[in-house]
C-alpha cells in the first residue's frame, strides 16, 4: 500500500488514526499500531509478513539473552558471538531474497567458462522493504550488545519498532536507541500533529505533483532507442530523473516523518537539500542521512574508520561504498555507482586543501565551483544508477556530444528530437522549473522579514495553510484520475 494511493488516504490511515485517538494509553494505542502496520504491510505481501513476524520473534529472543547475559562467560566471547550468529542470520535471510539469484548467475559464469555443469538459479520474488526492516533489527541487536539495559522486554514493542508503517517501507532507517524511549513514553500535542499533517501533505505534493510527472518523462526517454535522440533529450532525462528520485524518495521521507508526528513519534530527517553540496562526501551527510548514519556507526566505524592510516580509510571508505550500492539492488550498476561515490570522495580527501581566509573572491568562486562540479558528477551517477552499466556508457558520450555509433561503425539513424519533444509538454517542464527552484532552500534566507512582526506572520501562516490545502486537493484528483504513480524505492 502506498502512501499516495486512495486507499491509503481515504480508508487505512483516518481508521487507524481515529482507532489510536479513541484508546485511553499507549499499550493500546501500541497495539493498534503494530497490528495496522501488520495490515498495512499484508496489504502488498501478505505471504511475507509471517517472514517479518518470524524475524522480530527471532530478534527478540536474541536480545533477551544479550540484555540478560551481560557477563562474557564461555571463554570471555559469549555475547559477541551471539551478536554476530544474530546479525549473520539477519543477512542470511536478506541475501537469500535479494542476492541469491544475483550471485548464482554471477557463479555459473565462471562455471560455464570451466565447462562445470551450473548452478540451478533461484529467483524469489523480493519481500517489499526488506532491506529496511532488516537494517534496524541488526541496529536493534548492535544497540542492546552496547547496552544490555535497552534489551526489549515487550514483543510488541519490539515488533512496532520493526513494522512501524510510516517507516516500514522506505525508512527512515530508524536506529533503536534513537527511538526506544518514545515507543514507551511519548507525549502528543496539537502543535505536533499540524506539524505532521504539514509535513505528510509536503511530501505527498514532492511525490505526485513532482516526482510522477518526471517519472512519465523519464520513463518514455529511456525506453526509446538512444540512437533516435540527441544531447538535448538526453540531457533533459539525466536531469528529470535526479529531480525524479530525491523527490520520490525525500517525498517519501516527509510523509513518513508527517505521519510519526501524528502518532507522537519524531524520526530523525533524511534528506537535506543534497543538491546544494558542495562534495560529494557534503552529499552523503545530506542525502539518505538514516542510511549514511547507519553505514558510519555500524560498519565505518567498526572497520577502524581514519583511525589507522590513509590507506586502511580509502579501503574502509570503498568497503562502506561498496555495501551501500549493494544495497540498493543486486545489480551491477549499484555497485558502480556505489563505487563511483567511494572514488570521487577519495580523490576529493586526497587533493582537498583547506582555506584559511574564507572571505576572498577566490574562496567564494571555488565554493560555486565545487558546487557545480559536484551536481554534474552526482547526476551522470544518476544515469548509471536508472539505465544500468550497458547503456550508460551509450547515454555518457550521448550527453557530451559524442555518437556512439561512431565506434561500432553500424549506420547512424537520424534524430528525432522533435518527436521526443513532443511528448514533453509545457506542463513538463513548468515542473522541471520549479523542481529546481525548490530543491535549494533560497527561501530561508527571507524567513527573518516575518519572524518579529506579528501581523506578517499570521498573513503567512494563512497563507501557508491555504496552498497547503490546495496542493492536498490537487495531489487527491491526480490519484483519483488514475495518474502514473511509481515509486523507486519499493525495490530496494
Amino acid at each position: 500500500m502506498l502512501f499516495s494511493s486512495i486507499t491509503f488516504l481515504v480508508f487505512f490511515f483516518p481508521v487507524v488514526l481515529l482507532l489510536y485517538y479513541m484508546l485511553p494509553n499507549l499499550i493500546y494505542r501500541n497495539a493498534v499500531l503494530f497490528f495496522s502496520s501488520l495490515l498495512f504491510y499484508a496489504w502488498g505481501e501478505p505471504v511475507y509478513v509471517f517472514l517479518m513476524l518470524a524475524s522480530i520473534v527471532f530478534n527478540y529472543n536474541i536480545g533477551l539473552w544479550l540484555g540478560n547475559n551481560t557477563d562474557n562467560y564461555a571463554g570471555g566471547g559469549y555475547r559477541k558471538k551471539l551478536l554476530v550468529l544474530g546479525i549473520l542470520i539477519n543477512i542470511a535471510i536478506l541475501f537469500l531474497f535479494k542476492y541469491l539469484g544475483f550471485t548464482s548467475r554471477i557463479i555459473n559464469v565462471f562455471l560455464e567458462g570451466l565447462r562445470i555443469p551450473q548452478l540451478h538459479v533461484l529467483n524469489l520474488i523480493m519481500p517489499i522493504g526488506i532491506s529496511f526492516y532488516t537494517f534496524q533489527e541488526i541496529s536493534y541487536l548492535v544497540d542492546v550488545y552496547r547496552n544490555p539495559k535497552l534489551a526489549q522486554k515487550s514483543v510488541l514493542n519490539l515488533g512496532l519498532y520493526v513494522a512501524f508503517f510510516p517507516q516500514l517501507i522506505a525508512g527512515p532507517i530508524v536506529r533503536y536507541h534513537d527511538i526506544n524511549e518514545q515507543i514507551e513514553n511519548r507525549k502528543h500535542s496539537l502543535v505536533q500533529f499540524a506539524v505532521g499533517l504539514e509535513r505528510f501533505i509536503i511530501g505527498l505534493s514532492k511525490k505526485v505533483l513532482l516526482a510522477n510527472t518526471y517519472a512519465s518523462v523519464c520513463d518514455v526517454i529511456y525506453s526509446a532507442n538512444f540512437a533516435s535522440y540527441g544531447a538535448f533529450v538526453a540531457w533533459v532525462a539525466a536531469l528529470a530523473y535526479s529531480l525524479q528520485i530525491y523527490y520520490d524518495f525525500s517525498g517519501y521521507s516527509d510523509m513518513a516523518i508527517g505521519l510519526a508526528k501524528l502518532f507522537g513519534f519524531d524520526l530523525l530527517e533524511n534528506f537535506n537539500y543534497p543538491y546544494v553540496a558542495t562534495s560529494i562526501k557534503d552529499f552523503w551527510k545530506r542525502w539518505h542521512i538514516s542510511l549514511t548514519n547507519f553505514f558510519r556507526d555500524y560498519v565505518y566505524i567498526p572497520l577502524g574508520g581514519n583511525r589507522k592510516g590513509k590507506l586502511r580509510t580509502i579501503v574502509n571508505q570503498y568497503i562502506v561504498f561498496f555495501v551501500t550500492g549493494l544495497w540498493h539492488g543486486a545489480a551491477f550498476n549499484f555497485i558502480f555507482w556505489g563505487l563511483g561515490h567511494g572514488t570521487l570522495m577519495t580523490i576529493e580527501n586526497l587533493f582537498s586543501r583547506k582555506t584559511e581566509n574564507r572571505q576572498t573572491k577566490l574562496v567564494v568562486f571555488q565554493h560555486i565551483l565545487r558546487r557545480i562540479v559536484t551536481l554534474f558528477c552526482v547526476l551522470f551517477l544518476w544515469v548509471l544508477f536508472r539505465t544500468g552499466t550497458k547503456d550508460f556508457i551509450k547515454l555518457l558520450l550521448k550527453m557530451l556530444g559524442v555518437n556512439y555509433t561512431q565506434f561500432t561503425g553500424t549506420f547512424v539513424p537520424l534524430y528525432v528530437d522533435e518527436f521526443m519533444m513532443m511528448l514533453i509538454n509545457g506542463r513538463f517542464y513548468f515542473f522541471l522549473f520549479l523542481g529546481c527552484i525548490f530543491a535549494f532552500p533560497w527561501w530561508r534566507k527571507f524567513s527573518h522579514i516575518y519572524e518579529n512582526k506579528r501581523f506578517l506572520s499570521i498573513i503567512i501562516l494563512f497563507l501557508k495553510y491555504l496552498v497547503l490545502c490546495v496542493l492536498f486537493i490537487l495531489c487527491y484528483a491526480s490519484l483519483a484520475s488514475n495518474s502514473y504513480n511509481p515509486f523507486i524505492y519499493f525495490r530496494f
